[in-house]
């Protein structure tokens, strides 16, 4: 009996650690950065964290990376040492769990001065001795999420970080909110606010982080890229498609199969699925798929292009919670691969086109695919 993951489930996401090296020295090269901040956040975007960090600490020199949350850091950190990579947690974070973000070496990110006055105190107050606790202060310059609005803002929280030793600066950063699509005007002016703000404080700038993936690919010889902080690009990807083309050789790092598990004819005038939203219009051959919207294949999906043997197929119906029905230009033998997304001979389906066809974006699409589905290595060496 083949008791492979893969074929026990009947569909899989198969990642590839040459692709996701390749990635990540491309976009340096690319951006000319000396620093990558990984940003490995839900689960490397639905990659595999720990996979993701091992991989690009080992194969790739890559020893800085961000999550969301702090049981996302404590698990990355898990298998990473701890004083010699960062972890950085992007977005807020409870106060309370300061002393654990600083017990762990994770670095939060921080948008307000009342933030740190708590933390110092919580700090301050450990039974135990800690090291002292690295932050990035944010700066809000659009995105409307955190961070310091005003250069006063800025430098109350600067100061303050500066002047305690419950504390250690580790980042001064924003995020940029246009920089994937065509609003350059909206782009450039938070530009200006940051470097207004930063230089006017003389924050020295190997602490500046501000380009995410579009900014990385599309702005790199705007901004200062130094250091860069990007996620969707790690991962063979275009941010911006379809508005903005790149000719940069990104590698998809995931391919999403599944398999066949059943083959039948249906009859001129029989339907399909769900509110029977599709009636063959003739005798066809169709095959049953188990996977569904509880997989994160959407509902958005029906019609959408597959791939079987090398040929282009489509999902008949609605997508149902766990299976889907595909057409087959004839009978194929039970266990044939399907291609959700990837490359099958001649053919491709990116993740850009499936996200685009389902009224999504490739992010959304890769963190939905579920804990059903087993995550598994093409390559264990780069």
């Amino acid at each position: 009996m083949n008791d492979d993951p893969f074929s026990r489930r009947g569909a899989a996401l198969f990642v590839s650690a040459a692709a996701l090296v390749h990635n990540a020295k491309t976009i340096m090269a690319h951006a000319k950065a000396k620093r990558l901040i990984a940003v490995i956040k839900a689960n490397a975007y639905g990659h595999g964290a720990k996979w993701a960090a091992t991989v690009l600490a080992s194969q790739a020199d890559v020893h800085d990376f961000a999550v969301a949350t702090v049981d996302e850091g404590l698990s990355v950190r898990q298998v990473l040492p701890k004083k010699s990579d960062q972890i950085v947690l992007l977005g807020v974070q409870n106060v309370d769990l300061a002393p654990v973000m600083a017990e762990n070496y994770l670095a939060p990110a921080v948008g307000n001065l009342d933030w740190l006055l708590a933390a110092r105190d919580l700090l301050q107050a450990s039974e135990r001795p800690l090291p002292p606790l690295r932050v990035h202060l944010a700066s809000d310059t659009g995105m409307g999420r955190m961070g310091a609005k005003t250069k006063a803002d800025l430098s109350s929280m600067y100061q303050f970080v500066m002047g305690e030793d419950a504390f250690e600066l580790a980042g001064v950063f924003t995020h940029f909110a246009t920089a994937d699509d065509q609003n350059q005007a909206y782009y450039d002016q938070q530009k200006a606010d940051f470097l207004a703000q930063v230089t006017a404080l003389d924050i020295d700038s190997k602490y500046w982080h501000v380009a995410n993936s579009g900014s990385a690919l599309f702005h790199f010889d705007e901004i200062p890229t130094e250091t860069i902080r990007v996620g969707s690009a790690l991962y063979g990807y275009n941010p911006a498609y379809p508005a903005k083309k790149t000719d940069l050789p990104l590698q998809p790092v995931a391919t999403f199969k599944a398999k066949i598990w059943g083959v039948h004819q249906l009859l001129a005038g029989e339907a399909v699925s769900y509110g029977a939203t599709y009636v063959a219009q003739e005798d066809q051959w169709v095959g049953t798929v188990p996977i569904g919207y509880a997989d994160g294949y959407h509902r958005t999906l029906e019609g959408m292009t597959v791939l079987v043997n090398g040929h282009k197929e489509r999902v008949l119906g609605r997508v149902t919670m766990d299976q889907i029905i595909v057409s087959l230009s004839k009978p194929v033998p039970i266990n044939t691969d399907v291609i959700l997304f990837g490359q099958d001979g001649q053919e491709k389906i990116s993740i850009e086109e499936l996200a685009e066809y389902g009224q999504s974006i490739p992010h959304e699409v890769l963190t939905g695919i579920g804990s059903r589905i087993p995550r598994i290595i093409e390559d264990e060496q780069a």
